[in-house]
């Protein structure tokens, strides 16, 4: 067989192979690579590094547990969704003027990030603007930072960007890691 020849062909066997492995599948109006039956959200990992290159934390504060914003925000939180809420203690906890992101974890509900604001003197909890429970198949920070964006539109997009959404508790696969499998995934 002469070499073009068979150049050709390795290229068609290997475009069929990979053509029969990779594949873009719509879902929920964005697309999720496919391989060999694994979902991967490449648009959601690529906009998380993105975010950690480009996000400026100086003008968002930390609160530590024992701090007095922390304590009271936390009763709060605690009285949102009872009886379940009363066990929330803190994971996380930013402060932007008078916009706050709060991580908790409970005894029987998922961990849940909640947008609060500060007004006349009190923080509420925004209802809308609160998630709990996986994003699979989804890349966790991008689809949480998207989804609190759309339902607290006007949360400053500084603290928005600098508050840590742990893949191990919201993302996709076992332990949070990994990709879904296409049969695990909804249609």
């Amino acid at each position: 067989m002469k070499r073009h020849v068979a150049a050709v062909v390795v290229a068609l066997t290997a475009w069929l192979v990979i053509d029969s492995h990779v594949d873009w599948v719509p879902q929920d109006g964005r697309r999720l690579l496919e391989v060999s039956g694994q979902r991967w959200d490449l648009r959601g990992w690529a906009a998380e590094q993105l975010l950690q290159l480009r996000r400026d934390c100086t003008p968002v504060s930390r609160w530590p547990p024992e701090s007095p914003i922390a304590r009271a925000v936390l009763p709060v939180i605690q009285q949102h969704s009872l009886p379940d809420s009363q066990s929330a203690r803190w994971l996380q906890l930013q402060l932007l003027g008078d916009w706050s992101v709060a991580e908790v974890d409970f005894d029987t509900l998922k961990p849940t990030l909640v947008v609060l604001r500060l007004k006349a003197g009190q923080w509420r909890v925004q209802d809308q603007a609160v998630w709990s429970g996986s994003t699979a198949p989804w890349h966790s920070g991008d689809f949480v930072r998207r989804y609190l964006r759309q339902q607290a539109p006007d949360l400053p997009q500084a603290l928005l960007a600098c508050v840590s959404v742990d893949p191990a508790l919201y993302g996709a696969g076992p332990g949070g890691l990994g990709p879904v499998s296409s049969l695990e995934a909804r249609p």
